[in-house]
This record gives C-alpha cells, structure tokens and sequence, in this order.
C-alpha cells in the first residue's frame, strides 16, 4: 500500500514531530507501506529530521495547499489537485490510504471540502484532529465562520466535520473522543491513538555536575530547588503562573526551555521575560539557548519539572518527566493526564487549578474576565451567542478563592507583583495550594511512584503500541465501504458549545498583544 500524509505545512513542530514519529513506528512494522507520500504546501524545513526508514519517503508541494484565498467552493479544484500529485506519484484510490492532520483547525479553508470531496470519490481517509478551533482558537474559527457566512455553530460544523464510512476520525485523547462522540461521529470510524513517550536524550554529565553547570550559565543558586519547564513558553503554557511559583516559593528557582515561534506567543513571552526581570524573581528563560547545554544537561540538572500549561494536544511533559525519572510539578490537565492515569501513572505533585485569594486583584477580576471572554467570542453571530447561553453565566462579584489561570494577563502580573512584595501573602498562597510545598531537592531518595511512572510510560506509550494502533487504524480505513457518501454529523454544533463555554476560559490562550 501507498500512505499519503497531508498538511498545509511541515515545519518544525507538535503536528511534523508527529508525522515523522508516525512514520518511525510505521517503519517497525508489519504494515505493507511502500511508499509513503508528504503533501504540503511549499514548507517542509521540519522534514529535515527524516530518518532512513524501509520505505521510500517523498516530499511533495501541492499549490492549492499553499493557497486558501480562493472562495469555499474551490474545493473540489483542491481535491483534484491532491488526487492528481497521487496518481502522478503511482498511487490509486484502490492501494492508497490519505491521512490527514487538522483538517478542521481552519489554516486551510477549503481543506473540509476537500476531505468530503475525496470521500465521495472513494478514497480512504483518516483524520486525525490534534486541535479544536471551537477550543479557543477564536481567529481561526473566525475565519471558517466568515467564509461559510454560517449564522450557528452547526452550520459550521456539518462542513469541518464530513461524516462517511471511509472517513475515520483520530483523537488523541479519550476527552477529544468523547468530543468527537457527542459529535455525531460513529463508533465504528471513531479512534483513539495515544502518544509516543519521547526520546531522553543522555547527559554526560552526573545530575550534580550537570545542575552546577546549568546554574552558573543562567546565574541560579545552584543550592536551591531547580524547576524546569522543557517547553516552549507560548500562550496556553500560561507563563504567568509559573512566574507566581517563583515568586510565592522564593526557595526555588526555574528555569524555561525556549521562545515560541509563534509572533504573538513572542510578544507575551518577551513581556513575562521582562516583568520577571524587573520584579527580579528567581526564573531565566531561554535555557535550552544557553551555549553548551544541551537538552538533555536541562533534564540531569532538573530537581523537578514544571507545567503551568492550560491545553495541551499531547503529553510531552507529563511523559518526559516520567521517563526523565524526575517528579512534576504544577497544573494537572485531566484531558490528558485521565489516560495517563488510566495506564496507572501516578501524578502527586499536580493539582487542577491554583487558587489565590480574590482580594488579592479586587472586585474588578470578574468584569475584567467577562471583557476578556468577549473579546474572544463575542464578534460572534447572534446564533452563537444564542448557543452559548450566556444569559445564565454568573457575573457577580468573585468572593473567597479564585484559579490563577482565569485571570487576563494584567491581573495576573498584579498579583505575582503583590506576592512578591508581601511574604504573608505569599505563604497564605502557598499554604492554599499545598503542592508548593516541600518542592523535590537532590539528594535524596526518589519517591517510589517514579520509578514505577517510568516503567508503565515505557510500556504502554512505546513505539510498539503505537506501530499496533496506527495499523488497526489504517487497516480500518482501508477495508471500510467507499460508495455509500458523506452526511453531516448528527448532532453539529454540540462541539462548539462543549468547548468555548465561558466556566472553561482561560484569558492567557486568546490574548492579542
């Protein structure tokens, strides 16, 4: 069989990282694959990491996958294209399976119509959804919402969300199933596949040696806790808490990976590296930058790993630090962390949210949340508003606690800021939100939930059952009926409502600076 991989680009990133651990693990395999075929509009650096694999791996530019501009009802010229690039490659509709990643995120507008044009001309097809738009994607929903003039969320998503026998869906979590579920997709063409535990790279260096190195080069004391966020710092990494952290547990220091590439992640990140400089609290950034520290140095010198994160689409960190053997700190995300758990991880050091005292930002929190919330959504048309039911959201004054993660930007610096300067507070934060204390230090015995963390990540989120999954998958897709058509799903406009309800907004992810 030929695989065809499609997206509108292949640069470096979460969706290419995938692909080309997709195509590692298929390498592995028992799965018939001959060719294997990369579709993209005109970007593919990220395919500079392509490893010889069994099978012969061609990247190809698709014009049309470059260009969206055209009107909504150019997909049809879409899907000629893409059919014609595999036919001049060899492949055919009866020996090619198409597998598709974000299709419906909105980067490519005539992306769905192509999906259902395929389909209906027989081919098989995964879809593999990584993101939601509905998730706070707000300009990119925008933009699906403008070029189908659609006045209600199920207008919307009957187009991003073509429904056949030979479409089947890929969820990366069992929540983002259970999304698609309510949607309307069936069971039969309904997955899961779940991520692969990343590589640790080794250091050369013993965990003193290398921590004393990472210290001295970001200017840290060397003798207190270090927490380590190995990630890139972009809006839904939610910097700002980790910046309280800093300030409320002032006998650690921290420390994150990387910039973000995204131009408006860049501007937060470059505000949060300054507030944290001028309020001198123990955090650097840019550490993976550092000359001569390596990634792996960062996870020898780490005493703990850190997330502040509020979405993720996959489980890097949580992975990592398994595997890494190193505790985690911070946010619990159960939409990802439910499976890990499921697998029987252990996670003591997370907790769902941070609370803070209310007083602490004043009666203003809520209007400023409500003005936040609108600036997302409320360009919406009033069907969507009509959808959201935003009569029955409560607006009255915050009293007692509040999460961290619900406060725009301005509100968070201002109490990160009275943190700092008030040690009383500081512990009264600390004391409400019990996993920042006694934060993990070397030396010491390990705690025994690590070791055993790092085992069943190794077993049940290896190449191997990723290799197994992908080929039910796609062996699915490929024995599934191609001539009985494409409908919508039976209950479009559920996913909208589930995902951009005002109780699950966190203003840092759809801040524009």
């Amino acid at each position: 069989m030929k695989l065809v991989v499609l997206h509108n680009h292949f640069d470096r990133g979460d969706v290419t990282q995938v692909v080309l651990n997709h195509l590692q693990a298929l390498a592995a395999s028992q799965l018939p694959i001959d060719r294997v075929l990369l579709l993209h509009g005109g970007r593919d650096a990220g395919l500079s990491d392509l490893q010889s694999l069994r099978f012969p791996v061609d990247a190809i530019s698709v014009d049309a996958l470059a260009d969206d501009s055209s009107s909504i009802d150019q997909s049809q010229a879409l899907a000629d294209q893409i059919a014609q690039a595999i036919t001049a490659a060899g492949g055919s509709r009866d020996d090619t399976l198409l597998h598709f990643h974000n299709h419906s995120l909105g980067e490519h507008l005539l992306l769905p119509g192509a999906v259902a044009q395929l389909a209906e001309a027989g081919w098989p097809i995964v879809l593999q959804v990584h993101d939601f738009a509905e998730d706070y994607r707000s300009a990119s929903y925008q933009r699906s919402i403008q070029s189908l003039a659609a006045q209600t969320p199920d207008a919307v998503e009957r187009h991003l969300y073509p429904q056949a026998a030979n479409l089947h869906y890929v969820a990366a979590t069992q929540r983002d199933r259970s999304l698609l579920s309510s949607l309307g997709v069936a069971d039969a063409v309904l997955h899961r596949l779940p991520p692969i535990a990343p590589a640790i790279p080794e250091s050369q260096l013993d965990r003193a040696a290398a921590k004393r190195k990472l210290t001295a080069a970001l200017d840290l004391d060397a003798d207190k806790p270090l927490g380590i966020y190995p990630a890139c710092g972009s809006r839904a990494k939610n910097i700002g808490e980790l910046l309280l952290w800093s300030a409320v547990c002032d006998d650690a220091t921290f420390a994150i990976a990387a910039p973000p590439t995204d131009p408006v992640d860049q501007k937060m990140y470059a505000m949060w590296s300054t507030f944290a400089r001028n309020q001198q609290l123990p955090v650097r950034f840019d550490a993976e930058l550092v000359e001569g520290i390596s990634l792996g140095e960062m996870l020898a010198a780490a005493d703990f790993l850190f997330t502040s994160s509020v979405a993720e689409n996959g489980a890097f960190v949580f992975l990592e630090a398994m595997l890494a053997g190193r505790p985690l700190r911070g946010r619990d995300l159960p939409a990802v962390t439910d499976d890990l758990r499921a697998a029987g991880c252990e996670f003591p050091g997370l907790s769902p949210s941070l609370s803070i005292p209310a007083a602490v930002i004043g009666q203003s929190a809520q209007p400023q949340i409500w003005e936040a919330y609108c600036a997302a959504w409320g360009w919406l048309p009033d069907g969507f508003i009509d959808a959201l039911d935003l009569e029955s959201v409560d607006r009255g004054p915050i009293v007692g606690d509040i999460d961290f993660a619900r406060l725009p930007i301005g509100l968070q610096a201002r109490a990160i800021a009275a943190a700092k300067s008030d040690r009383k507070l500081a512990g009264q934060i600390r004391d409400a939100n019990p996993i920042m204390h006694d934060l993990p230090a070397a030396p010491g015995d390990p705690p025994p939930h690590l070791a055993a963390n790092a085992q069943r990540a190794a077993e049940a989120f290896n190449e191997s059952a990723l290799a197994d999954r992908l080929t039910q998958i796609y062996r699915a897709a490929l024995q599934s009926d191609r001539d009985a058509g494409t409908t919508a799903p039976a209950s479009a406009g559920r996913l909208f409502v589930q995902l951009a309800r005002y109780e699950a907004f966190t203003p840092c992810r759809t801040i524009e600076l």
